[in-house]
């Protein structure tokens, strides 16, 4: 090959100890430029130079940013089982059935929102509260979903709950004497609803309901789908949507 007679020549022409060290600069910079092309297709491919195991992006899609990015008017097939509505608020031929996690800060800010949706659609749209607690991020929120419960059994799970959502700092980090304090302070027997929350068998509702939720696509809180009458979902609420974006997927069902 005439490129590399040419080569040969050149290294041959010079004084033997220069041509050495000129070699090994020579082939120091070719290691060095495969070494980078083999590390830039390593970063790439999203290869974990620590481990060498496969890089993911750990997906926490309980943030503002997550919900953003998420199309808010997405239609997703399905029914929701009326009959399971047992905590609703209001009436109306729509119904929004959100997922939720009392210990989540974006569940407690849309927590605001959907009632003041029930005071500015009151007769046209109901609440109805399932239980979604992401136990990775809140343990707590699994005792406080099965309190609420509990509460529900004594007739007054929404009187417990707005309290749960005004009181919490989120994040869990309500204590746990919490409470029995919300329970005593809106007349709940203490008795009765100490040994509802000790019992097993409460929990299974809030298993359900989180099985539910993933069941449709939920994975983050708070996920809600607005409904018929016959339970189909008209649409989702991906998120804690501002109160702006959820009227006007409202107003355009009750529209059409």
């Amino acid at each position: 090959m005439e490129e590399q007679k040419n080569s040969e020549s050149m290294f041959s022409s010079m004084p033997p100890k220069f041509a050495f060290w000129a070699g090994v600069i020579t082939a120091t910079a070719v290691y060095a430029v495969v070494g980078f092309g083999i590390l830039l297709l390593m970063v790439v491919k999203g290869v974990d130079l620590g481990t060498g195991s496969t890089k993911t992006t750990k997906s926490n899609t309980n943030t503002a940013a997550a919900a953003a990015n998420v199309n808010s008017g997405t239609t997703i097939a399905g029914k929701v089982d009326i009959d399971s509505l047992r905590n609703t608020r209001g009436e109306g031929s729509l119904t929004i059935v959100e997922y939720s996690d009392p210990e989540c800060p974006f569940c407690k800010r849309f927590h605001t929102t959907l009632q003041q949706v029930m005071t500015d659609y009151d007769g046209k749209v109901a609440w109805s509260y399932k239980n979604f607690p992401l136990t990775s991020l809140h343990p707590k929120a699994v005792r406080e979903s099965i309190a609420m419960e509990c509460a529900a059994d004594q007739d007054k799970f929404w009187e417990y709950t707005d309290l749960i959502y005004e009181r919490t700092p989120s994040n869990n980090g309500l204590e746990d004497a919490e409470l029995f304090t919300i329970a005593t302070d809106i007349g709940l027997n203490i008795s009765t609803f100490t040994d509802c929350v000790e019992n097993k068998d409460t929990e299974s509702r809030v298993s359900a309901d989180a099985a539910e939720a993933q069941a449709l696509g939920g994975t983050g809180t708070p996920f809600s789908v607005i409904i018929d009458e016959d339970g189909k979902i008209l649409k989702s609420i991906p998120g804690a949507l501002q109160y702006e974006t959820v009227a006007s997927q409202l107003d355009t069902l009750l529209a059409s």
